[in-house]
């Protein structure tokens, strides 16, 4: 086997190999006498027809398959031999296929980028720390009670926080759209369920109405069909309810499963609760900062490969949240509206791999075993769920891959210059710019 790589840019390779006739002609030659024995032709017993007809009726799928394997099994041979590592399949074209002949293909790829930056020595993270109040506490119970808001029929016109009834049809160039079409269709308003401009035609109507509402909607809305074009809704009106919270007594305490009802196991019970979406959280934003930190100034390229299969994740999920919604989840997604985000989580990942190399970090078991602990505090047979996750090799994997990374992330800690500075809960709670395309690499 003849073998010489070119760089077709950072990371790309082209690859030429040239595989000995006589290699190509064996193979050939067995896969001919693999037919013999199986063939069935009219005339001849199974296993008697003689080669020359074989080779007749099969010498173009025996060369054809023969090169398949030869291209196949040379290729690996190759990278190996040359410690390549490919970040994807490659582009394979064969440059000549002739029996008699040497068998020369040639391999396009990309490589792994080396990063050239794992570590953060020198480097200041500021670290945010903040303490659940009472105030955090009665700031849940009012969003645990509107969630349980009950409705009333009022004969008045419609503002912020009431429920409207509708029905309502909507054109796109005078042809009613898929999805844009519902009767007794219930939105809050003020809740963002539907665009805004759609909430704000229903202010300040009543029972009866007949309404028409004009939009534009936004160039990346999630329908390609009508993104980025102008819509006209027929709305009728149907009923105006009144928002009713319910009162914090033992029969609201007990649906939360607080089994005595009182008003002090309520709130301990939703400090708790706090506390972990805080350590949840603080894990999070912690998480951002190293991870801007790791990538600033920090120069390789993403193999497009991998940038693909992040977009097919992302268009994946969006396609299933559409379903969920009961929208249209079929029609074509432009791929370029999910570029740079991909490219921006492949960039990530391939950093922190290279951290993890860099240290050797294994998943440490005690950790491993106190995440998944965690996460079952809140079902109702914890033990049933540490149980579930650790019968299934492929589920604790993906444990094991966070615990990882948080082992990575603390041991970058540990090389930079961290900063602690206090802030309230609802502060702390807040997104952030860029946080959740970080969070979700």
């Amino acid at each position: 086997m003849d073998v010489s790589i070119e760089n077709t840019g950072a990371i790309g390779r082209r690859m030429t190999v040239k595989v000995p006739a006589e290699k190509l002609a064996g193979a050939v030659t067995t896969r001919l006498k693999r037919l013999a024995r199986t063939a069935k032709i009219a005339g001849f017993r199974p296993g008697k027809v003689p080669m020359k007809v074989i080779e007749s009726r099969f010498a173009d799928q025996a060369l054809a398959e023969a090169a398949d394997e030869l291209i196949s099994s040379n290729y690996f041979a190759a990278i190996s031999d040359q410690s390549l590592e490919p970040a994807g399949p490659p582009a394979i074209e064969p440059k000549s296929l002739t029996r008699g002949e040497d068998l020369e293909f040639v391999a396009n790829f990309e490589i792994f980028p080396e990063v050239s930056k794992t570590e953060l020595t020198g480097m200041s993270i500021e670290r945010q720390n903040c303490e659940v109040g009472d105030d955090d506490i009665d700031r849940t119970i009012d969003t645990l009670r509107s969630q349980r808001t009950n409705f009333t029929t009022a004969e008045k016109n419609a503002e912020m926080g009431d429920q409207v009834t509708v029905d309502f049809k909507g054109r796109v160039d005078g042809e009613i759209f898929q999805g844009g079409e519902a009767n007794d269709y219930a939105i809050v308003l003020g809740k963002g369920a539907l665009l805004k401009e759609f909430e704000d035609g229903l202010m300040g109507a009543s029972a009866g109405d007949d309404l028409t509402i004009k939009l534009t909607f936004p160039e990346d809305y999630p329908g390609t069909e009508v993104a980025g074009k102008d819509a006209e809704f027929e709305v009728k009106l149907k009923e105006v309810g009144v928002p009713e919270m319910p009162e914090v007594d033992d029969e609201f305490i007990k649906t939360f499963g607080i089994e005595d009802g009182s008003v002090e196991s309520f709130r301990k019970e939703i400090q708790t609760s706090l506390e972990r979406e805080r350590d949840q959280r603080s894990r999070a934003k912690i998480r951002q900062s190293v991870l801007e930190a790791l990538m600033k100034d920090n120069e390789f390229e993403a193999p497009s490969a991998l940038v693909d299969e992040e977009i097919n994740r992302s268009i994946a999920a969006v396609r299933q949240q559409l379903q969920q919604q009961g929208l249209p989840h079929d029609a074509p997604i432009d791929r370029a509206n999910y570029l740079d985000e991909a490219y921006r989580r492949v960039r990530l990942g391939l950093a922190m791999h290279g951290v993890v190399k860099r240290l050797e970090i294994k998943p440490d078991p005690d950790l491993v075993r106190e995440r998944i602990t965690e996460m079952g505090s809140s079902y109702s047979d914890p033990d049933q769920f540490l149980k579930w996750y650790y019968e299934d090799k492929s589920r604790l994997a993906q444990i094991e891959s966070v615990v990882v990374e948080e082992q990575a992330i603390d041991a970058l800690l540990q090389e930079a210059s961290v900063s602690d500075t206090s802030v309230g809960f609802e502060e702390f709670m807040r997104p952030e710019s860029n946080a959740e395309a970080l969070e979700s690499v």
